[in-house]
């Protein structure tokens, strides 16, 4: 992917000169010189970025996914997906949530680290942990965590009550101390 098209150009050896090493690794990765061009969608006109990553986690094309990351800026990897057409269910909100809902570890990691948002919310309001969460996948969630998603309760766990009679009791303790009865 990296390598696909070195336009004659020669990689350096180890024995080359730190200077040839470093302007090759810049061309490399920095200025993407020598990438595996995209595949031409039909008309030359397909859909944004952010459609074609949703549909390579969906199909597990893992190359494919790869080419798309390497091809992409972070603004374009978390653009939002156009809305869907009338009558259509909403589309997920990011690739990263497609990938922890599956769950599969190696595209949600392969996304964060070419900047996917960990924050941001589908339209019911969940991120990728609930999704991961969900799928019972807690190396996604742990991925997910490590990278500043916030921590939310896992779906279905609610806030421990306290019960009456304990809240009561604690209550009386608290008013004989005072004298009051």
């Amino acid at each position: 992917i990296w390598e696909s098209s070195t336009q004659g150009r020669t990689k350096p050896t180890p024995d080359a000169s730190r200077e040839e090493r470093e302007a090759w690794i810049r061309a490399k990765y920095e200025q993407r010189l020598f990438v595996a061009p995209l595949p031409t969608t039909d008309g030359g006109v397909g859909p944004g970025l952010g459609a074609r990553l949703v549909t390579a986690v969906t199909e597990r094309d893992l190359p494919g996914l790869l080419l798309l990351l390497a091809h992409g800026t972070k603004e374009e990897i978390n653009a939002p997906l156009p809305p869907p057409a009338p009558g259509q269910p909403p589309p997920p909100r990011s690739a990263l949530h497609v990938s922890c809902q599956l769950p599969d570890v190696v595209m949600t990691q392969l996304l964060v680290w070419y900047g996917s948002d960990v924050r941001v919310r589908d339209a019911q309001g969940q991120t990728a942990l609930t999704l991961a969460r969900r799928a019972g996948s807690q190396e996604c969630a742990d991925i997910l965590l490590q990278h500043g998603c916030p921590n939310e309760a896992p779906p279905g766990a609610s806030t421990p009550g306290l019960s009456r009679k304990s809240s009561t009791a604690s209550l009386s303790r608290a008013n004989s101390r005072r004298g009051v009865s």
